[in-house]
């Protein structure tokens, strides 16, 4: 990781203004992100992948955990200014994951019918439309078309 940190222009800056940084610091000569633990600073490089697969698709580390675990395995150990963004984009395009999580969220219930108008404006349907590009002159991109159901 050293000679990545080293080889990344941008994290050479940093090191040699890093009294301009209050966020990092430098301990045996690799950029720490100061924090509780403190954690070390990726390059661009493969690294980052690499820390992916291994906190994500290693069966050591749990294997193929959601977004908000992956995040909090890594944050322990590791930093980038993406880092989040990364770990979501990489759970998100995880095969195994996605055919074998299972679905948090309340099953839809079903519909319940409403009793049909006794008149003409007694009930209403509403629909919106868009957003439409361009705009119009005024800014608009979206539509609003009313229905009434008796009509």
């Amino acid at each position: 990781m050293k000679e990545a940190q080293y080889d990344d222009l941008e994290l050479q800056d940093i090191m040699r203004n890093i009294k301009n940084h209050k966020k990092y610091l430098v301990q045996n000569d690799i950029l720490i992100r100061r924090a509780f633990p403190p954690v070390s600073y990726v390059t661009k490089s493969g690294y980052r992948s690499s820390i992916l697969k291994i906190y994500h698709d290693t069966s050591a580390n749990g294997a193929h955990f959601g977004r908000g675990r992956t995040i909090d395995k890594i944050n322990k150990r590791y930093f980038w200014p993406s880092m989040n963004k990364d770990i979501e984009n990489y759970v998100q395009s995880c095969i195994p994951y996605a055919q074998f999580d299972p679905r948090r969220q309340k099953a839809p219930g079903a519909l319940k019918p409403i009793k049909p108008p006794d008149e003409v404006w007694q009930l209403l349907t509403m629909d919106f439309h868009g957003p439409f590009s361009p705009t119009s002159k005024r800014g608009n991109k979206y539509i609003i078309s009313l229905a009434d159901v008796l009509s």
